[in-house]
């Protein structure tokens, strides 16, 4: 197996992260955490907790096994792990990343929670559709066909419809599953483009900056209470965000250590992407000393400012997928009523 395809889900991220933290903490060495680790786990993360295992035996640090798993091990827990190996602050490291990653994930809820309305919905018309062309149309069609009863266009082409998928309802699933299947696979290789033009919609764009923000600050909080250097950690903090304006932010950042100025020198400059609350506290978080804990505390602020926007935006949509759905109902119902009506207008104009 190519460890490159090998990929946790944050869950199980977690779970091993939090292994590792609890059992360090305890006193337990590393090497005899991680095999302990490898007779306990199961699928990737098995073939995870193997290769960290020979690269402990090896002689290597735990950095180095976990750089064969890129779609497990992001730039900035992999730098923060090489940084706390060599300062000797694993034990605080990990307490810190099993914090960070419940940050993300209770932060991912938030998002995928939103969701579940809209998908449930989805599902619902989907049945009603397959219901209406699999038993209501096909039954109505023979009426109005032994009734010879002229129906509009919008109907005949239901009754095509529920003909065709009735007479080839096999292969329409199929190819209904493959093209579903194709569109995840697409999703997934493009997910970061495609999160992109999706939050670069009207009402949305506010709620991507917040969202980058929330990343960046967790990150480069994560890095610097590592001890590695602001410059660097600004370069792998860039990895975790997605809008082009927040990436010219951040260099605007590097330009100012770079040119021996203060980070948030000029900062109020790149509004209104980076908001007056973090240009400010920056600033004064510089000039005492608390650059860390400001840049945790500006986390925890986007991270509320996006789930205040997603539950927003959540009571927005639901009217709205209810008004769309009935609509759509309402016009599927419209094909069986309107030759209904014209039946029932040609028997009482021939009395």
């Amino acid at each position: 197996m190519k460890t490159s395809h090998v990929q946790l889900s944050g869950k199980d991220k977690l779970a091993l992260f939090t292994d590792m933290s609890t059992m360090l903490t305890a006193g337990i060495p590393i090497l005899d955490i991680i095999e302990s680790l490898r007779h306990d786990a199961r699928g990737d993360t098995k073939v995870i907790v193997a290769a960290l295992h020979r690269s402990l035996v090896n002689g290597e640090p735990l950095s180095h096994g976990m750089a064969a798993f890129p779609r497990t091990f992001d730039p900035v827990t992999l730098n923060t792990m090489r940084a706390a190996e060599i300062g000797g602050t694993l034990e605080e490291t990990l307490q810190d990343i099993v914090r960070t990653l419940k940050k993300e994930l209770a932060f991912s809820d938030t998002i995928h929670t939103a969701m579940i309305y809209p998908a449930f919905i989805g599902v619902v018309f989907l049945a009603i559709i397959l219901l209406m062309l699999t038993f209501v149309i096909p039954r109505i069609s023979e009426v109005f066909s032994s009734l010879r009863v002229t129906m509009p266009p919008v109907t005949r082409l239901m009754i095509a419809m529920s003909n065709f998928f009735v007479a080839n309802w096999i292969p329409v699933i199929v190819v209904t599953l493959l093209i579903a299947a194709g569109m995840t696979a697409f999703v997934r290789a493009n997910s970061r483009a495609i999160i992109r033009l999706i939050l670069m919609l009207p009402g949305l764009r506010r709620l991507g900056t917040n969202i980058d923000l929330a990343r960046m600050t967790r990150s480069f909080a994560l890095l610097i209470r590592t001890g590695i250097p602001l410059d660097e950690a600004l370069v792998l903090s860039k990895r975790v965000v997605r809008k082009p304006e927040i990436l010219r932010a951040i260099e605007h950042m590097q330009r100012n250590i770079d040119a021996g100025r203060s980070l948030g020198s000029d900062l109020r400059a790149t509004q209104p992407v980076i908001p007056p609350i973090m240009a400010r506290s920056i600033e004064t978080a510089e000039s005492s000393g608390t650059l860390e804990q400001t840049l945790q505390n500006l986390a925890e602020y986007f991270d509320e400012q996006v789930a205040d926007s997603v539950k927003a935006a959540s009571a927005l949509l639901e009217p709205v997928i209810i008004v769309v759905i009935g609509v759509m109902v309402g016009a599927l119902m419209v094909t069986i009523i309107a030759p209904i009506y014209n039946m029932i207008s040609q028997i009482s104009s021939t009395k």
